[in-house]
């Protein structure tokens, strides 16, 4: 009798416990399952969208070829073929920013859908919308949301981890980019040489953790470095004449100043006394 009673109470609590298994770890399946396929998409926009900037890069490359062969040869069918170069150059960048920018739009919704189940993938899917962002020239924007990333993985002791080393990574690259941007626009050297200024903090440190173990990578460092130093002793004539980095959008980084936003400072922790600068791990492709 006392079997038969267990077995009837087990037997009546099995709705309960599918119940609570529907709305607890099978809705958060569920919709992991649903998000997993929107990322899927969103890895096809992005293929697509690097096609695109690609694209743009070597128009941006025949540009500067055929401008530099106008102002050699001050010919009127040189200057022609140079606003013929431009246009075209011009076009690829508005559809590598708008591939971009779709690309960011579907990793957002992947976003929306994983932060209503406190998934663990919904922070990768930040980052990886916040990249998109800053190549579609959206660059204050995603350097801005990362930043906001980096303090909460610090609340929660995060801040080493694989996930916070690649949005700082694209936080240094996206104040390269920006910082580059600004001085062609003809920016304020006090401006973007504070957006320089934060992109070599941040590959500092990550050149700092790196060298204490992190991943080693210590010649890509070494060149990123560079890079940077480059963009901030460079003359403007001879900046002008350089191509832009492959991935950079264009623009003129509007709205990107670092320490900006109300909150914690934006400047990366620091890794003992070395007072040396350094650069990103990964080198920022092309252009330099």
């Amino acid at each position: 009798m006392l079997a038969s009673r267990i077995a009837w109470t087990c037997w009546a609590m099995l709705p309960i416990a599918g119940l609570a298994y529907h709305y607890g770890p099978g809705q958060r399946a569920y919709t992991e399952d649903r998000a997993r396929d929107v990322i899927g998409q969103a890895q096809k926009l992005e293929t697509a969208a690097q096609a695109a900037q690609d694209a743009a890069y070597q128009s941006h490359l025949d540009s500067l070829k055929a401008r530099k062969a106008a102002l050699a040869s001050k010919t009127p069918e040189d200057a022609a073929a140079a606003r013929a170069a431009t246009d075209k150059e011009d076009e690829a960048y508005r559809a590598a920013a708008d591939a971009w920018k779709s690309t960011a739009d579907k990793l957002q919704q992947a976003q929306d859908m994983l932060a209503g189940c406190a998934s663990a993938k919904t922070d990768p899917a930040r980052v990886a919308r916040d990249r998109a962002l800053i190549r579609a020239g959206k660059i204050a924007e995603g350097v801005g949301d990362l930043e906001n990333l980096l303090e909460t993985m610090a609340e929660k002791g995060q801040q080493e981890s694989a996930l916070a080393r690649k949005a700082r990574e694209e936080v240094a690259t996206g104040y390269y980019y920006g910082a580059r941007l600004m001085r062609v626009a003809g920016k304020p050297a006090a401006d973007w040489r504070a957006v320089s200024g934060a992109a070599r903090q941040n590959f500092r440190y990550l050149a700092e953790t790196s060298e204490a173990g992190a991943d080693g990578k210590s010649g890509e460092l070494q060149k990123n470095l560079e890079l940077v130093l480059n963009l901030e002793q460079s003359v403007q004539e001879d900046l002008l004449a350089k191509p832009l980095p492959k991935n950079s959008p264009r623009g003129d980084g509007e709205g990107l100043r670092p320490g900006n936003r109300p909150g914690k400072s934006k400047r990366p922790p620091r890794k003992g006394q070395d007072a040396r600068g350094a650069s990103g791990v990964g080198d920022i492709d092309g252009g330099w």
